[in-house]
C-alpha cells in the first residue's frame, strides 16, 4: 500500500531509540523527510547514523523536553531545516514512577515537564503551518496506563489520561482544517526502556529483572512483547493521508492488554 507520504515533513521526539527511532525510521521507509529529536546527543548522533541507511532526507536536533526554552526553538530549526512541517510524532521519556503515597511534588513537577508541557507547547508551535497548509498530523505515543490506571505508577497514570483529552480537544478545534490527533497507547514493547524499568521494579520487589520481564510478557493474552517496528508502521499510517477520517482518537496496542472495550 502506497501511504502518499513521499515529501511530508515529520518531527520526532524521543526518537533516539525504542519506540520512537521506530517511528522516525518507518516514516523514512515511506519516503518522509524526517527530522529526530532527543535529549541524548551521544545517542541521537548514532540514531541518525543508523538511519542514514534509508534514502531520504534526515535531520538531527539535540533537545531536552523538559527544558522549556529549548522545546520553544525546535520547531523553527525543524522548520528552517526541512522547509515546512506536516506530520508531529510525539514520544516523551518515561515520568517518575512511584505510587502516590510516595510521590511528591516535585516529582509531580518532573512528570509535568515531561510530559504534558511539551505536548502543549509542542502543539500550539506547529497548529498555525498546519491549519495553514490544510493538512497535519499530530500523534502522541500515550501509555496503557492512560487506559487502564497503575497504582504504582500514579503520576503517568494521570498525566497520560490528560494527554487522551487534550488530544481530544486539539482534534475536535482543528478537525475542518485537515488536521488530525490522535493517542496511539502503547504496551509492553521490546525495548531499552523496559529493560531499564524491570530493573527497577526488580530492585522493589525483590524480584530478578528476569522475573519482572516474564511477569510483563505474560500481561498480554498473547504472552509476548510488541515489536517496535509494528508501532512504526501503524504511525506512518496514522500520519498519511489514508488516514485523513481517523482523529480525535485513543487507541491501544498493547496485545489485547486493556480490558476496555
Amino acid at each position: 500500500m502506497d501511504l502518499g507520504l513521499e515529501g511530508k515533513t515529520a518531527l520526532v521526539t524521543g526518537a533516539s531509540y525504542g519506540l520512537g527511532y521506530a517511528c522516525a525510521e518507518s516514516l523514512l521507509q515511506e519516503g518522509a523527510k524526517v527530522a529526530i529529536a532527543s535529549r541524548d546527543k551521544d545517542h541521537l548522533k548514532k540514531a541518525a547514523s543508523a538511519l542514514s541507511q534509508h534514502q531520504g532526507s534526515l535531520f538531527d536536533f539535540p533537545c531536552d523536553l523538559s527544558d522549556r526554552s529549548a522545546v520553544q526553538a525546535l520547531v523553527p530549526q525543524v522548520v528552517q531545516a526541512l522547509g515546512s512541517l506536516d506530520i508531529l510524532v510525539l514520544s516523551t521519556g518515561h515520568p517518575p514512577t512511584f505510587p502516590f503515597s510516595e510521590a511528591s511534588d516535585e516529582l509531580w513537577e518532573k512528570g509535568l515537564d515531561l510530559l504534558l508541557w511539551p505536548v502543549i507547547t509542542l502543539t500550539r508551535a506547529v497548529l498555525p503551518m498546519m491549519r495553514q497548509r490544510g493538512y497535519g498530523r499530530i500523534i502522541y505515543i500515550g501509555s496503557i496506563f492512560g487506559l487502564e490506571p497503575e497504582k504504582s505508577s500514579v503520576i503517568q497514570s494521570t498525566l497520560r489520561t490528560g494527554l487522551n483529552s487534550f488530544a481530544k480537544c486539539v482534534a475536535t478545534e482543528n478537525a475542518e482544517y485537515g488536521v488530525t490527533a490522535n493517542v496511539l497507547c502503547p504496551g509492553y514493547f521490546t525495548t531499552p526502556l523496559v529493560v531499564s524499568l524491570a530493573g527497577q521494579y526488580a530492585a522493589s520487589s525483590g524480584k530478578t529483572r528476569e522475573e519482572v520481564l516474564n511477569d510483563w510478557k505474560d500481561v498480554s493474552p498473547m504472552k509476548k512483547y510488541g515489536k517496535p517496528q509494528d508501532l512504526g508502521a501503524f504511525v506512518s499510517f496514522l500520519a498519511s493521508p489514508r488516514a485523513e477520517f481517523i482523529s480525535g482518537t485513543t487507541i491501544a496496542m498493547d496485545g489485547g492488554t486493556v480490558k476496555q472495550w
